[in-house]
């Protein structure tokens, strides 16, 4: 196998565009999401209420959003790993692909049914407030899942011809052990422990995939002159 993998120039070059639209997209996603949660924060001012629509609403969006993102970078890093690195690269996609299946089902469901069965009276509370079991899913999601998909990808980003792969790296292993110890906040009650996988998957992740965004990009070159040789 050579450095590229078992698939011909032409693939892996749409697979490094498709690494780095995906990685751009986290963290253009992040950004956004950052901007809802303030511009949330100077219209209530103090608020004494967890965040409501509209501005839940984009930020459940946004957050679809952010798990196709991850799904198109797993996807992407696994046709792109040689032969050292399938195994890691394999895990980030199997891990990776169950947390943006189940993070956009539970958004899914905000957004319809549960909406639907707080407008009839069916239903408290459309928002995911703690406990509740959506919630208990989503915390898995972006705690454990996202997490593991962080430490995987770190060791699987060995791109060839990629500049700056040491950075992204470690920029996705720190995110995913902030996200691992997080989850101590749901599992003891605790919740401001939870704030440690916020700052795993809120700031530390969108920095993680503007490093990756770059190594995608430095990496075209090679591509290139691989097509050329062949």
């Amino acid at each position: 196998m050579d450095a590229f993998g078992t698939s011909g120039p032409p693939v892996l070059k749409r697979a490094r565009r498709l690494g780095f639209v995906s990685a751009t997209g986290i963290l253009v996603v992040g950004i956004f999401y950052v901007a809802v949660i303030a511009l949330w924060l100077v219209v209530e001012g103090t608020p004494r209420e967890p965040i409501g629509d509209p501005y839940l609403a984009v930020m459940e969006v946004l957050t679809i959003l952010s798990a196709l993102a991850l799904l198109g970078l797993v996807i992407a890093l696994w046709f792109l790993a040689d032969s050292t690195r399938r195994v890691p690269a394999l895990a980030a996609l199997a891990i990776g692909s169950l947390a943006a299946g189940l993070t956009m089902a539970v958004h899914f469901v905000q957004l319809s049914a549960v909406r639907q069965l707080w407008r009839a009276g069916r239903a408290a509370d459309y928002r995911l407030v703690w406990p509740s079991p959506l919630f208990a899913v989503e915390y898995f999601v972006w705690d454990v899942l996202v997490g593991l998909t962080m430490v995987a990808v770190a060791l699987a980003l060995a791109l060839a011809g990629g500049a700056g792969r040491g950075h992204a790296r470690r920029a996705f292993l720190i995110g995913g052990v902030l996200c691992l110890a997080g989850v101590s906040g749901p599992l003891s009650g605790r919740m401001v422990l939870q704030n440690i996988a916020v700052a795993g998957y809120a700031v530390v992740f969108p920095i993680a995939a503007a490093l990756a965004a770059r190594v995608f990009r430095a990496a075209v070159p090679a591509l290139e002159a691989a097509d050329a040789e062949s």
